[in-house]
């Protein structure tokens, strides 16, 4: 079985997340994707919050896929790449054929994450296209040197973050499910004194 782990800050989820969901529901046989705690990120919403809001965008993808392979798995989810592998494996066995999705404004990063070398010598990597990140030649040679192997995706992602939503809150980059979350828990809200 192919699988895709999908760990994301979701602060908020938006229709660029619902995009790579979809594309990797096409690829892979699950799609495994959980809201994390990113440690290079400061005041992010509660991980209660976003998971929830995430786990509406699964569920308006599985509605509207005919694959729906999606799967919201909070029980792999850690702070820790590497003990979300751990737990991977231990889910679904350790022939399992991992490949853990980033995004390619983090491919530098990822050698210096917590027992990288050990980390990066299970797993494939499939890096997204960020705009404005591209991956540079040295960070070319630690992939194919680290990893069981990495893949850059070719498709088109939306040109939204979930930075740009908590800046600007331009719902049009949310799904409505979301867009309906952040209404009624009166999250992301702009204090007009600042």
């Amino acid at each position: 079985m192919k699988i895709a782990i999908f760990g994301t800050s979701a602060d908020p989820p938006t229709i660029a997340h619902k995009t790579i969901l979809d594309y990797l529901s096409q690829k892979y046989d699950l799609i495994a994707v959980y809201a994390s705690d990113n440690p290079f990120k400061e005041s992010q919403k509660s991980l209660y919050h976003r998971t929830k809001m995430l786990a509406l965008l699964i569920e308006e993808l599985n509605q509207e896929s005919i694959n729906n392979n999606v799967e919201l798995a909070t029980d792999i989810g850690d702070r820790r790449t590497i003990y979300t592998i751990e737990k991977a494996k231990k889910k679904w066995g350790q022939k399992a054929d991992l490949t853990f999705v980033i995004g390619s404004d983090l491919a530098p990063q990822i050698f210096s994450w917590y027992e990288a070398k050990k980390l990066w010598s299970q797993v494939k990597v499939l890096i997204l296209p960020r705009q404005g990140y591209t991956i540079d030649i040295a960070t070319q040679k630690k992939l194919d040197q680290f990893t069981l192997g990495y893949t850059l995706a070719e498709y088109p992602l939306p040109p939204v973050s979930s930075t740009e939503y908590r800046q600007s809150q331009n719902e049009e980059i949310l799904s409505p499910k979301v867009k309906s979350y952040i209404q009624t828990h009166n999250l992301y809200t702009i204090d007009p004194a600042d």
